[in-house]
């Protein structure tokens, strides 16, 4: 069984605009949590995609992400749905008290939590809304003899392949690559195969 399933025959649909009071609110304390250094409201956007689920069906996601990278976002999203990538669930990292941990053991896609890189005082790059993880239990983070999340374990054997799964070469890196998305697979420290950057 390859990465894929069969590409959904519904349109796909999205939006993505000015995040609004409703969502900020949720926010407010949790992934949006210092007023002096986190990027304004403007410079931020809250974006809903369609995405395919691992049972075929369709369901709707949310994300928020830099303002400057929204319609690469939606660009993105549309694509992966078109060739049947599906995605476990994609809400906020605030219905998960805006835990990094949390939100990988749930198998979440998101993006912006203003955080630091683990185990450093670094800001990440979800800090700014610049990177997105992506179905972390398929995809973990990982060394040769280290990998989070614990629930991941099944995942570490790259070479059987499995719906939701990001590897090289594959469909989805390719899309990585021809749409300008820096992939953390190929980085040489860390194998954080989950997350990506837009490149710019």
């Amino acid at each position: 069984m390859g990465v894929l399933l069969a590409a959904p025959t519904a349109p796909f649909t999205a939006s993505a605009g000015p995040v609004p009071a409703s969502v900020q609110a949720r926010m407010r304390g949790r992934s949006w949590r210092d007023e002096r250094r986190c990027p304004g409201w403007d410079r931020l956007a809250y974006v809903e995609v369609d995405h395919l689920g691992f049972d075929g069906g369709v369901g709707r996601g949310e994300l928020v992400v830099a303002a400057a990278i929204a319609e690469a976002t939606v660009a993105l999203f549309r694509r992966l749905y078109a060739i049947g990538f599906p995605v476990r669930q994609m809400r906020l990292v605030d219905e998960f008290a805006a835990s990094d941990e949390v939100s990988m053991a749930a198998d979440n896609t998101s993006a912006f939590n203003f955080r630091c890189v683990a185990g450093t005082d670094v800001l990440s790059k979800h800090a700014y809304g610049l990177a997105i993880d992506i179905n972390p239990v398929e995809n973990p983070m990982m060394t040769a003899d280290w990998f989070v999340p614990a629930e991941a374990a099944p995942y570490r054997d790259r070479r059987a392949l499995r719906p939701g799964m990001i590897v090289r070469p594959g469909p989805v890196t390719a899309l990585f690559d021809e749409l300008g998305w820096e992939w953390g697979g190929d980085w040489h420290h860390v194998a954080d195969l989950h997350h990506i950057v837009r490149r710019g």
